[in-house]
């Protein structure tokens, strides 16, 4: 019988915004999981995505036709290994992206291909914070415990309606999970190449020199290899990693300390430039900071810890 994992109608409306998956979206998450050739920077593992929904409420489903069914709206992120960071001779990089260290990730997660959008965000909390308002663009002021409250929210939601298994959650991404997905098997400083004079950049995000001052709706720049949109620009993304120093060697689904003072924030934003956006790029957060209009969130779907 063919495998068959995916959400609810409902919960896609609540979770990721079907007017902002488009063409590479959902297609290229089939394409994903049927293993695209790994890069020079990481080695897959081919598995099938687990069922994340009960049996019974599998009937109701909707569908992505593919070679794998996939949830609308999530890219199906196999396990792999990667070398998380940057080289010393890379081109605007800060001294907080090393030592480089090769990190493997033992267990696949659903990424959402793009930020949460202020529709999904206001569906579960019944408010909206940011400062640009639209329905399809990205929720932002909002802070790292307002964010792991949303995902917390849907969770518990999203089970008691019979539409998520006890053992899956939304949440945040840790800092590993985010790098690894964004880099889709590639060890240059984007996904799509090194662009050292940041031609390209604006064909994947929305930066400073593109923004106009402002987000954007979501969705609308060029995805990266694994079908992921908006990794760079638009607004910071929330991780669930405590920001640290990276330990070096070889590790395994690190989450990093047990405390700390700022939480790490991936991606960069409409305000940053460039070279704040690279895949290896971190920066870091007070979590209680929520009135900055370039702070936003990415779920993904994986197994409790």
């Amino acid at each position: 019988m063919a495998f068959k994992a995916s959400v609810l109608a409902l919960a896609f409306l609540l979770t990721v915004d079907s007017d902002a998956v488009q063409s590479g979206g959902g297609r290229a998450g089939a394409a994903v999981t049927a293993g695209i050739s790994p890069g020079k920077n990481e080695e897959k593992r081919s598995t099938n995505p687990p069922a994340i929904l009960p049996a019974a409420a599998e009937a109701k489903s909707t569908w992505i036709e593919g070679e794998n069914n996939l949830p609308l709206g999530f890219i199906w992120i196999e396990p792999g290994t990667f070398v998380m960071g940057s080289p010393r001779p890379e081109s605007d990089r800060d001294n907080n992206e090393g030592p480089q260290t090769r990190v493997t990730i033992s267990r696949g997660f659903w990424m959402a291909i793009h930020e949460v959008t202020q529709r999904e965000f206001s569906r579960v909390m019944h408010q909206n914070p940011s400062r640009f308002k639209g329905d399809l663009l990205p929720v932002e002021q909002i802070s790292w415990f307002v964010a792991t409250n949303y995902c917390a929210a849907l969770t518990t939601q999203e089970r008691a309606a019979g539409r998520l298994l006890d053992d899956y959650s939304y949440r945040l991404p840790t800092e590993a999970e985010w790098e690894f997905a964004c880099r889709a098997g590639t060890r240059t400083r984007f996904s799509y190449g090194d662009d050292p004079g940041y031609a390209n950049l604006g064909k994947y995000g929305w930066i400073r020199s593109n923004s106009g001052n402002q987000t954007h709706p979501v969705g609308e720049k060029l995805p990266n290899p694994w079908g992921l949109k908006d990794m760079y620009g638009n607004v910071f993304e929330w991780c669930s990693t405590w920001y640290a120093a990276y330990p070096g060697g070889s590790v395994t689904d690190p989450t990093g300390p047990s405390s700390g003072l700022n939480r790490a924030m991936r991606g960069g934003s409409w305000l940053y430039f460039g070279g704040d956006c690279r895949s290896a790029a971190r920066g870091n957060y007070d979590p209680s900071d929520g009135l900055d209009d370039y702070f936003g969130l990415r779920v993904v779907v994986g197994r409790t810890p």
